[in-house]
This record gives C-alpha cells, sequence and structure tokens, in this order.
C-alpha cells in the first residue's frame, strides 16, 4: 500500500509529540511542513525529512501530493484551515479545542459531511492507555453505577519540564486567539471529552472560575471548579483547576498533571496522572470488595498517546471509518467547555444544550 503524504500546518513545541507517530512509520510520512515563520518551516522540514515546505497553508493545500493534513495552530485557526482543507481533498485532523464557538464547529462539521475524506478532532487524551483501562473496567460493570466523576488538574512552576517560549503561552491568554479561558478552555477540552468518554454526556453545569473577563487583555482561569449531572445517570462530575507556581511538578513535557477518580455503587477507580508523573503511584488503581488491585501493565508515557492517536488516525483513513473523535463529537465537547465558561459569567447553572450557534 502506498504510504500517505502527510503535511503540519504549524510547527510549535506540542509537534514534537505529534511528529512521533510518523517515525519510521510505513502507511504515512511527513511529506510537507507549513508554517508562518520561514525559519520553522525549513528548520521542521529538515528535522522531519520532509520534502517541501510552505509558510502559505494555501499553497499547501494546492499541492496536490498532499493526502493528510494535521492542523497545529493557535485556536482561532481551525475552522477556516479545516473547511479549506476538507474542500481541498484532504483529509483533515485538527489538533483540540476543535475551534472557537459552536458557529465555527458547525462550518467545520457541514464541510465535513459534504467531503468524502476523514476529518476529526485529534484529542490525545482518548488515546491514554490508562484512560482506555479504566473505560474496560467500567464497561463491565466491576464498580456498579458511576455515582461520581472527579478530575483534578494541576500545575506548577514553568522551569521544571519542557522548555516552552513565551510565545507559545501567550496567544493561549488571548481570547481572540485562544477562543477562552486556557485551563478551561484548552485543557480543559481534554478533560471534559475524557469525563463524556467515561461516564457520557453531561446536561447542566455550574462553575467558579478565577477570572474569564476579556476585557482585561487576557484571561487567568486558576483557580477553578467545574461540576456537572450527567445526562443519562444520576451521577455528578467535576473539575477542579490548581495553578501553584512554586511548585515542583515532575514533568517530561509540560510542568502539569491530572489524575481522576471514579466512584460507582460497588468500588472506585482511580488514574493516578496523564501528562505527568505527579503521584509516582500506579497508573490505575481499584477499589473492589474491600481490596485496592493496581494495574501496571500498560504503556504511561504521555507521547504514547499521541503515537496511538496517530496510528488510529492513519489506519482509519486508509479503511474508511472514523477516528476519535468524529466532528459531531468534539462539537459536543466544545459546547461542554462554552458552557461552563458561560455558567462563571452569568454566576448561575448553564443548560450545555442551550449552548448553540450565534
Amino acid at each position: 500500500m502506498t504510504k500517505l503524504n502527510v503535511a503540519f500546518i504549524g510547527g510549535g513545541r506540542i509537534t514534537d509529540l505529534h511528529a512521533l507517530g510518523y517515525k519510521n512509520n510505513p502507511k504515512a510520512r511527513i511529506y510537507a511542513v507549513c508554517d508562518a515563520r520561514e525559519e520553522v518551516a525549513q528548520s521542521r522540514a529538515r528535522e522531519w525529512e520532509a520534502d517541501v515546505h510552505y509558510t502559505d497553508y494555501h499553497q499547501l493545500l494546492a499541492d496536490p501530493k498532499v493526502d493528510l493534513v494535521e492542523i497545529i495552530t493557535p485556536h482561532h485557526l481551525h475552522a477556516a484551515m479545516s473547511v479549506d482543507a476538507l474542500e481541498a481533498g484532504k483529509h483533515v485532523s485538527v489538533q483540540k479545542p476543535m475551534c472557537m464557538n459552536i458557529s465555527e464547529a458547525d462550518r467545520m462539521v457541514t464541510a465535513a459531511d459534504r467531503s468524502d475524506r476523514l476529518f476529526r478532532v485529534m484529542e490525545n487524551f482518548r488515546f491514554y492507555a490508562p484512560y482506555i483501562r479504566a473505560k474496560e473496567i467500567l464497561e463491565r460493570g466491576e464498580i456498579g453505577e458511576i455515582r461520581s466523576l472527579r478530575m483534578k488538574n494541576i500545575s506548577g512552576n514553568r522551569d521544571y519540564g519542557w522548555d516552552v517560549p513565551d510565545s507559545s503561552w501567550e496567544w493561549r491568554f488571548n481570547p481572540e486567539l485562544g477562543g477562552g479561558t486556557p485551563a478551561v478552555f484548552d485543557h480543559g477540552y481534554h478533560m471534559f471529552s475524557i469525563a463524556m468518554y467515561l461516564a457520557g454526556p453531561a446536561k447542566n453545569v455550574y462553575s467558579w472560575i478565577n477570572s474569564v473577563n476579556a476585557q482585561t487583555g487576557g484571561s487567568n482561569d486558576s483557580q477553578a471548579m467545574i461540576m456537572w449531572r450527567f445526562q443519562d445517570s444520576p451521577g455528578i462530575g467535576s473539575y477542579e483547576v490548581v495553578r501553584a507556581e512554586d511548585m515542583a511538578v515532575r514533568a517530561k513535557y509540560y510542568a502539569s498533571d491530572e489524575w481522576i477518580e471514579i466512584t460507582g455503587s460497588e468500588g472506585v477507580i482511580w488514574v493516578n496522572g496523564c501528562s505527568s508523573s505527579f503521584l509516582g503511584v500506579p497508573p490505575v488503581t481499584v477499589y473492589k470488595g474491600g481490596r485496592l488491585t493496581h494495574h501496571t501493565d500498560m504503556e504511561t508515557d504521555w507521547a504514547d498517546s499521541f503515537i496511538n492517536g496517530t496510528h488510529d488516525l492513519v489506519e482509519a483513513v486508509q479503511s474508511g471509518r472514523p477516528s476519535q473523535l468524529t466532528g459531531d463529537e468534539g462539537r459536543e465537547v466544545l459546547r461542554f467547555a462554552l458552557a461552563a465558561i458561560r455558567s462563571a459569567e452569568l454566576g448561575q447553572e448553564v443548560d450545555i444544550a442551550s449552548v448553540q450557534a450565534t
């Protein structure tokens, strides 16, 4: 089978992980790189042994050799780039969050529906082995009916972990470029996606967020607490965001980590980390019948979730099946995040289904 020619639009820090799934991949290769900064486009093309590089993504989309586009750019660019790529006949994987608002999401879904190309929102957390194991345990009914799902994210001193340039952070705090508050809208997209994956869609949400005032020129949303009720069960969920700028968070990547506790009618599941190794304990622990069982037989490096997600994408393109998240799924995760922000702005509970295109 001929290898897929893949093009990266965006060459920032996180693409170090996105590129791993194409290294020595017998089914796909990085053929082209596009970045508005010529020096970045050139450097990434050399690093990944790409054939060509561009600074204008329209020129990349006009290249007939490109089969699949990976869009890894600031969030305000996602919608236009995705629609243009689909209309150019390319398969599309766009980095989460899907886009800025429901109107943009609707345009993306419509373009995907009109195309015969694959469209997905890249959500690497869905391909992280400990979350997959927790899902399997839940589906076997080992802890009974879900009563609560508690999620926590902590970020520490940025001197630990990856060396990330200030320019990679700054746009995330600008609502016109980042779309919303960074921990709730940007990283929160991961968490809301996993909450829905493990326990189903949410019905309504209530939030306290430290600041959601876009008029200040930026948004700082740590600390925050988001709470919700699930749609199809009596369970409740929560997502707590903590910024501890003087804390050393053991990290190979970003200086942050997240963990989850799922309480059922018959037991408890803990997923004890994801993007780092903050707790230093087994990745999955189950309490059932008075006993603790530790699950350690799985990949736990965060990078593996990117590799797994990339391999799934390539196989999906070649077999004609969907890959997580579909456009419809991605839009519902976006709706969840936007409802959480709206709740904090209004100081009241928000029905998630009420967040519509404007």
